[in-house]
């Protein structure tokens, strides 16, 4: 039998140590294969950002040279452009001058042609004169007057000077003259005005203020709290707003008056100019309650305080109104022909408000208005199918009037009737999918034509 032979402990521990550096030296090899393995993707990176940035020197020197190239040909042909500008500049000066040593207007009678002689001469008298005169022309003046204003030395002062002489005449009718300084202030947004142009304009609104104070912070009588106010108030807000003079005048003014004239979206893209755009929500607030909310929507889009209102609450209550507007027409009407149509015409005007409203303001994610273009369309192509109808058959297939053929006529298919009031003869239209009218007397079907099932199409 063999007997174990005792290790002794010194041999034990000798082989403790020996697999103790074997697995240091694994790890060791490990840990060198996977800084191998890293520091040869860094070269390739390297490697590749350096290619890249070789490319890159060289499309920079490239598009470099190019643009030297460029500066080099535009530098050489500055004296030929300076000439050309000289003698372009001369001859349109010798014109002006001529024009205004003549004392006399030119012989055409068009608008374009009076306002751009006006404005050459900067004859601010004259301008504001000629289109109160000319009211009539008012679509004529607006379309030209931009281009003429451009033909002006100087816009922005002519506009000014033009307003200062009207506040310091003691014209009649003087309210039915702010349209014209409204369009012309119009022309003005955004442009770079000088700042003794500015400073004047200031003067000029301090002017305004004495001679119309009081009509523009007193409310309108009788006006409801929707109404846009007086155009004395919006134009001096506009004024404040073009020429940024709103440090001239006291906080509390400005507010008070933006309160009752605000509503205007002309007046309200003013708001952060004339630091009121914490009374937006007041005055959206008023015209709501007055039932123009697609108005108010307007009016905080332009003073781009949309997030601070609801915009879908808005919409929904104005579809809400126009359809017990609509029912109002029908029971008013008793269910008759005419106010059948009267009430699909005016929610359709509605729905058509609410696809303008929604698209101009940008509001697709907050309100959809898929199905209410969807009834829009329906609604055209039913009215489009109801003319034809009634050009090509206007008396109806197998149509018999309801107390019998006419006296002296005979019946029959070639009888001559009367024209049917609708295709179907029933004496009221047929809605199809989207509610009816049925009887004469009754209700709308409690539903409009456009709602359907009495939902809403949103």
């Amino acid at each position: 039998m063999a007997t174990e032979v005792p290790v002794p402990e010194a041999i034990q521990t000798l082989i403790a140590n020996l697999e103790t550096h074997r697995n240091l030296i694994t790890t060791l090899s490990t840990i060198t294969k996977t800084l191998t393995e890293h520091f040869n993707s860094v070269e390739k990176t390297l490697s590749t950002r350096a290619n890249s940035l070789d490319v890159s020197l060289q499309t920079l020197e490239s598009d470099t040279h190019q643009a030297l190239q460029s500066l080099d040909e535009r530098e050489a042909s500055i004296p030929n452009t300076e000439a050309a500008a000289a003698v372009d500049l001369q001859s349109r000066r010798d014109a002006i001058v001529a024009e205004i040593e003549s004392q006399t207007a030119p012989a055409c009678t068009d608008v374009r042609t009076d306002l751009s002689w006006i404005c050459r001469r900067m004859d601010a008298s004259t301008l504001w004169r000629y289109c109160s005169e000319n009211r009539r022309e008012i679509y004529a003046i607006r379309q030209d007057i931009t281009g003429a204003l451009e033909e002006a030395l100087d816009p922005a002062r002519l506009v000014v000077d033009s307003i200062d002489d009207f506040v310091s005449s003691e014209v009649e009718r003087d309210t039915e003259n702010c349209w014209i300084f409204a369009m012309m202030l119009r022309q003005l947004y955004d442009k770079e005005v000088a700042s003794c142009v500015r400073e004047k304009a200031a003067e000029v609104a301090l002017k305004w203020r004495m001679r119309f104070g009081e009509r523009m912070t007193r409310e309108i009588e009788g006006d409801g709290e929707g109404e846009p106010g007086r155009p004395e108030g919006q134009l001096f807000l506009t004024m404040v707003g073009v020429f940024q003079a709103q440090t001239r005048f006291e906080k509390e003014y400005l507010e008070k008056v933006f309160l009752i004239h605000g509503k205007r979206r002309e007046v309200a893209k003013y708001a952060h100019v004339l630091g009121v755009t914490d009374k937006v929500g007041e005055v959206v607030a008023k015209m709501a309650n007055a039932g123009k909310e697609i108005e108010a929507i307007y009016v905080a889009h332009e003073a781009g305080m949309l997030e601070q209102i609801s915009p879908a609450d808005l919409l929904k209550s104005y579809l809400q109104k126009a359809k017990e507007k609509a029912n109002a027409f029908l029971k008013a009407g008793k269910g008759s022909a005419a106010s059948v149509e009267s009430a699909n015409n005016l929610e359709n005007n509605c729905f058509k408000a609410v696809i303008k409203c929604v698209e101009t303001c940008k509001l697709e994610s907050k309100f959809n208005i898929v199905n209410i273009k969807r009834k829009v369309a329906i609604n055209e192509r039913e009215r489009e199918e109801k003319k034809k109808f009634a050009a090509l058959n206007p008396y109806g297939k197998g149509f018999v009037p309801p107390n019998g053929p006419p006296k002296g006529k005979r019946s029959g298919p070639t009888a001559v009737y009367p024209p049917a009031p609708y295709p179907n003869g029933s004496g009221a239209r047929r809605f199809g999918d989207y509610g009816s009218y049925k009887g004469s007397g009754s209700n709308y079907g409690a539903q409009s034509s456009y709602y359907g099932r009495g939902s809403y199409p949103y």
